[in-house]
């Protein structure tokens, strides 16, 4: 596992409980919806590890949902330990994003040889991928 996936898994915690805080699902329709968090490779197995883990420590509720097409599935709501954790993440998330929006905004100010000031580059040392720059990245470089 890369430092990058180990990242973005780090985060899966705050995020569940912020899809569950928007509504309710099963597990199977939450890692689809971890897609739009950068998550999209999420192990389902490790998701339903940690809604077991998160359900145990209070934070989500599960029932199961017979369904007319097909088996039962496990339905996850949270709880209100788990706004109140999620109201903490949010705070420390906050904290974190003023945090990384400093080192972006320096980042893009060094001063690396055969490189612009400005322009980001890419890891491999190569001209960098437009398509995948991020917006708030190329909004820091204007």
């Amino acid at each position: 596992m890369t430092g990058h996936e180990v990242e973005r898994r780090a985060l899966l915690t705050p995020v569940l409980l912020l899809l569950l805080a928007e509504r309710q699902g099963h597990g199977y329709e939450l890692v689809q919806r971890l897609g739009a968090f950068g998550c999209a490779e999420a192990d389902p197995a490790h998701v339903y590890r940690l809604l077991r883990g998160m359900e145990s420590a209070g934070e989500v509720t599960s029932h199961w949902h017979a369904s007319e097409s097909g088996p039962a599935r496990r339905v996850y709501a949270i709880t209100q330990q788990g706004a109140m954790n999620l109201a903490l993440w949010f705070v420390r998330l906050g904290d974190l994003h003023g945090t990384l929006h400093l080192f972006l905004e320096r980042y893009v100010q060094l001063d690396v040889p055969g490189r612009e000031p400005g322009s980001p580059q890419a890891a491999d040392g190569g001209s960098p991928d437009h398509a995948r720059t991020p917006d708030h990245m190329r909004r820091m470089r204007k």
